[in-house]
C-alpha cells in the first residue's frame, strides 16, 4: 500500500533553495508584504478585543509582540493574534484551486518564530515555499467535496502548512518533519459555520491555524512520534475530510511551485464577492447609469456560492463581507469595496438596504462548470426606464490571469499601513524593505 505521507513529504523535502526561481522568489515578497500589511491594518480593528486577549492569556512569558501592537506577550499568543489580523479584513491572499487563504497562517506564523529563533533569510525562505506547497496541494487534492462537506480549507490545510513551514525553517530532520506533520494532521479543523450570521469566528481559523501548525512542531521536537500514515486509513486525513482525493493534484510536478497560483485582494470582502463587486464598479462608471433608478439586480454566478454568500440578512461588517448583495448595494452606492465600506457607517444606511433587497442571485450550471478555472459572474441592472447595463468578470483584479500592477501592490501596502497610522515615509521605506533588501529584518514590524 502507498504511504502517501512519506511520498508527500519526500517531494517537501526535495525542494532545495538553490533552485527556486527568481520569479518565486519576487511572488514570495510580494504576498509577504501585503500579508504584513493586512495585518497591520487588522491590528487597529481587533485592537481592544486582542488587548483583553494578551491579557487574559498572559502566563508572564513576555518575548515578542503581535506585528502592528504595542503590547508583548508570549510567542504562542503573538501567532494567534497575528492570525486573526491577518484574516480578519478579508484583504488577505488566496488561490481559487484549493479554496483557502495560505499566506496569513503561514506567516502569522513564521514570522515571530523566525524572530525569536534568530531564523537566517534563506532558511525562513524555504520554509515559506514548503509551507505554500503543503497548504495549497493538500486543499488541491481535496476539493470541491472538502469544501462541499462545510470544512474550512484555511482551517484545515494550512494548520499543516504552517507545521511544515516551520519545521523546514527551523531545520528539523526527516524523523521530526514527518512527527510535525502527524501532530498538525489529526489536529486541524475547522467549519464554514465561521461565516454565518452573526458569527466573528472566521479570523479564529486562521489564528488557530498558525498555533496549531507551532504546536504541532513543538510536539515533535520534543519526541511524541505520530501514525506511520497520517494522510491514509479510514481515520486518515483524506478519509476524514474529504469523499474523494485527486492523487495527481497531489504530487504533480512541473508546473512550478504553487505561490505562483495566487490571487491579491484589492477589496476588502470574501473573493466569492469580488467579480460582482468589479462589475458593478465598471456599471456604475456608465454615464447613463444612476444608483436611484435601479429597478432590478440579478447576478448570474456559479452554484458554489448559493446559500454561503448569498445571504441579504445583514448583521454587522463581518457577515457584509461574506454577502454579494451587499458588497454588489455597497459598490454601486459608494463606488469603492474598501475598508470603511464595510463599516457600520455603510452597512446599516437605507439605500444600501433597499438595494440588497432589489438583488437576486443564480446559481448557473455552465458557470459551475467553469470552477476552478473561472468563478464567473455576470452582473445584470435594469433600470426603472427600461434601460438594462451588464458586466461579465471571469478573472477579477489580483487573480494570475489579471494580476494588480506594482503601483497597486505598493498603494495598498501605504493603504493599509497608514489605516494604522504610518505615516507615507514610513509606509514606503517598509514596503522598499521588503521589496528590495536582500535580507528582510522583520524586527523593524514589531
Amino acid at each position: 500500500m502507498v504511504n502517501y505521507t512519506d511520498r508527500f513529504l519526500d517531494y517537501i523535502s526535495s525542494i532545495n533553495y538553490e533552485e527556486i526561481p527568481s520569479s518565486t522568489h519576487k511572488m514570495l515578497r510580494i504576498c509577504l508584504a501585503d500579508t504584513i500589511s493586512v495585518m497591520i491594518a487588522g491590528s487597529v480593528e481587533l485592537r481592544k478585543k486582542n488587548q483583553l486577549l494578551i491579557h487574559l492569556m498572559d502566563d508572564g512569558a513576555r518575548c515578542i509582540k503581535p506585528i502592528g501592537m504595542d503590547e508583548e506577550t508570549s510567542l504562542a499568543c503573538a501567532i494567534l493574534v497575528n492570525g486573526l489580523n491577518a484574516h480578519y479584513l478579508e484583504l488577505d491572499d488566496g488561490i481559487r484551486y484549493g479554496v483557502i487563504h495560505p499566506s496569513a497562517p503561514l506567516f502569522s506564523a513564521l514570522i515571530p518564530v523566525a524572530i525569536v529563533k534568530d531564523v537566517p533569510w534563506k532558511r525562513f525562505v524555504l520554509g515559506a515555499i514548503c509551507g505554500y506547497e503543503t497548504s495549497i496541494r493538500l486543499a488541491k487534492a481535496m476539493q470541491p467535496s472538502h469544501y462541499s462537506a462545510g470544512f474550512h480549507p484555511t482551517a484545515t490545510c494550512c494548520t499543516i502548512g504552517v507545521a511544515v513551514g516551520l519545521a523546514v525553517m527551523l531545520d528539523y530532520d526527516k524523523r521530526e518533519m514527518k512527527d510535525a506533520f502527524s501532530a498538525a494532521a489529526v489536529s486541524a479543523y475547522g467549519t464554514l459555520k465561521v461565516i454565518e450570521d452573526v458569527s466573528q469566528l472566521k479570523p479564529y481559523n486562521c489564528g488557530r491555524a498558525a498555533l496549531l501548525g507551532y504546536y504541532a512542531c513543538m510536539m515533535a521536537k520534543a519526541g511524541y512520534g505520530g501514525p506511520n500514515d497520517v494522510l491514509s486509513g479510514d481515520t486518515g486525513f483524506f478519509s476524514m475530510m474529504c469523499k474523494s482525493f485527486d492523487e495527481i493534484k497531489l504530487f504533480e510536478k512541473g508546473r512550478g511551485f504553487e505561490i505562483g497560483n495566487i490571487y491579491l485582494k484589492p477589496y476588502a470582502s470574501c473573493r466569492h464577492t469580488h467579480p460582482e463587486i468589479e462589475a458593478a464598479l465598471a456599471i456604475r462608471k456608465n454615464k447613463e447609469f444612476s444608483v436611484d433608478k435601479i429597478k432590478a439586480i440579478n447576478v448570474t454566478t456559479y452554484k458554489g456560492v448559493i446559500g454561503k454568500h448569498d445571504g441579504k440578512d445583514i448583521y454587522e461588517e463581518n457577515s457584509a463581507r461574506m454577502s454579494i448583495p451587499y458588497c454588489i448595494a455597497a459598490a454601486l452606492y459608494t463606488g469603492k469595496a474598501d475598508v470603511e465600506v464595510f463599516s457600520n457607517k455603510y452597512v446599516k444606511n437605507p439605500q444600501i438596504l433597499h438595494l440588497i433587497d432589489l438583488c437576486v442571485i443564480e446559481g448557473n450550471e455552465e458557470l459551475t462548470k467553469l470552477v476552478p478555472d473561472k468563478r464567473v459572474a455576470i452582473l445584470k441592472i435594469e433600470m426603472i426606464d427600461g434601460h438594462v447595463f451588464e458586466h461579465r468578470v471571469d478573472y477579477p483584479k489580483g487573480e494570475p490571469e489579471n494580476p494588480m500592477s506594482e503601483d497597486e501592490l505598493k498603494e495598498k501596502f501605504i493603504s493599509m499601513t497608514s489605516h494604522a497610522g504610518f505615516d507615507n515615509d514610513k509606509s514606503t521605506f517598509l514596503y522598499e524593505m521588503i521589496m528590495t533588501e536582500d535580507v528582510v529584518d522583520f524586527k523593524k514590524f514589531v
